[in-house]
């Protein structure tokens, strides 16, 4: 399969999986988070792209899961900027460390140790609920009141 091949049905199939389970689509999040790589640390940013290009493609291209192979994007993207977990939100606030495959209506965020580094959001359900929505807002935008 030619590169174009790759990259068309890459797309296509996060695409698909991203509607097929009600997910909002992550790729503005991470190309925000890659421009900041791009200023701040260029040697992090080639690593983001030589890790897309190797992997994140060939996976999303192949048999993977989409949205767990773009959670594991993700989880590369945040570890660039800093150290950090993945942490899923339940429906009810709840935070647990996150292990694919992503259950329905499960929010996953990277979040850095050091808490100077940005939050990233890697999957966010389109129907978040009241509490993954507060704590979208306050982890990820920084708001500091509801």
């Amino acid at each position: 399969m030619e590169d174009s091949e790759k990259r068309a049905r890459a797309e296509a199939r996060l695409e698909a999986a991203l509607v097929e389970r009600g997910l909002e689509d992550p790729r503005p999040a991470y190309r925000e988070r890659l421009r900041s790589l791009r200023e701040t640390h260029p040697a992090a940013f080639d690593q983001a792209l030589g890790y897309y290009e190797a992997s994140t493609i060939v996976d999303l291209a192949g048999t993977a899961d989409p949205v767990d192979t773009w959670v594991e994007y993700g989880r590369v993207i945040g570890e660039l900027t800093g150290p950090g977990a993945l942490v899923a939100i339940d429906t009810d606030g709840r935070a647990t460390p996150y292990a694919p495959p992503l259950p329905p209506r499960t929010m996953v965020l990277h979040i850095p140790e050091d808490t100077s580094n940005p939050i990233l959001a890697a999957a966010v359900p389109r129907d978040a609920s009241a509490a993954q929505r507060a704590a979208h807002g306050m982890l990820v935008e920084r708001q500091l009141s509801l």
